[in-house]
Formats: C-alpha cells, sequence, structure tokens
C-alpha cells in the first residue's frame, strides 16, 4: 500500500514538471510573439512618418500648405501616435 501512495506521489509530481514546462515554453513563444510584434509595430511607425513627411513636402512644393499664420511662420510637426 505504501509503495502504491509513493508511486502516485511521483507520477504526479512528474505531471507536474511536464505542465510547468508547458507553460514556460508557452510564455517563451509569446514573448517573442511580442517582440515580433513590436517590431512590426516600429517598421509601421517609421514608414507612416516617412510618409507623412513626404506628404507635406509635397503640399509644400505645390503651394498647397501655408504654414503662416498672422504672419508667424509656423513648423509642421509629424503626427504624434
Amino acid at each position: 500500500m505504501l509503495a502504491k501512495g509513493i508511486h502516485n506521489d511521483i507520477t504526479e509530481v512528474e505531471c507536474l514538471k511536464n505542465a510547468v514546462q508547458a507553460l514556460k515554453s508557452r510564455c517563451n513563444m509569446l514573448e517573442k510573439t511580442v517582440r515580433d510584434l513590436q517590431s512590426v509595430c516600429e517598421t509601421h511607425q517609421k514608414s507612416l512618418e516617412t510618409f507623412w513627411q513626404h506628404i507635406i513636402n509635397l503640399h509644400a512644393h505645390q503651394g498647397m500648405l501655408d504654414s503662416n499664420y498672422q504672419g508667424e511662420e509656423f513648423e509642421v510637426m509629424p503626427m504624434v501616435p
């Protein structure tokens, strides 16, 4: 009877070790996914800033953008997320 209880305890401990290892693996995968998504977001943000600057330059070049107000010149600032 005692041997059977010890065997069950060992099996239970092994199951818990496997569960912990599976959770660690899952966390590592999720952390990598977060890093990948952050990288993609940063890339998109840089692209948006570049496009914004191109649009501003095109409008200024075509005379469609007037950054003067009551005789004072203002700088067009990039969009803030």
